[in-house]
């Protein structure tokens, strides 16, 4: 895909300036595991943990949206794998801080039950794009931060 090989190659680029502030492999692993992560914390209601891995923002709109969306079924995630990146871009964040955004291309399979009739279910395969923020490291040495989700496309 060449929209994921000139993501990747900015991105490797990205190190020249700001070293480990890049690693593909593992952000790899980290998107899938944090995409894993923050739909069991979420399907728990565990707002408390999930401050941490999303923004304020994006941790406020699920406070309001998932129970609706929630009721009346069993979810549980089957597989969720990365297909490449589908953009990224390195500017000031909100804050003024220099930071990293990045947006995988997640490949997930899910299974819904109805909690009424656990024998009516279905499996869905779908793409996510989630994104992903890292603030970059600043020029008195501090270190990268920890990514964190700051939007959910689905």
């Amino acid at each position: 895909n060449v929209r994921h090989i000139l993501n990747s190659a900015n991105l490797r680029i990205l190190n020249v300036v700001y070293p480990n502030a890049w690693d593909p492999v593992d952000f790899r692993a980290g998107a899938a595991a944090a995409f894993e992560k923050v739909n069991a914390l979420l399907d728990e209601g565990d707002f408390l943990t999930l401050r941490s891995l999303l923004s304020d923002e994006l941790l406020s709109e699920l406070r309001e949206s998932h129970a609706e969306l929630a009721k009346g079924v069993i979810y549980e995630l089957k597989e969720t794998r990365q297909l490449g990146i589908f953009k990224s871009v390195a500017k000031s964040d909100e804050f003024g801080d220099e930071a990293l955004f990045v947006t995988p291309l997640l490949k997930v399979t899910e299974k819904y039950t109805l909690e009424k009739d656990k024998s009516v279910w279905w499996e869905v395969r779908r793409l996510h794009k989630w994104t992903f923020k890292r603030v970059l490291p600043g020029e008195n040495g501090e270190e990268a931060s920890d990514w964190q989700v700051i939007a959910m496309n689905k």
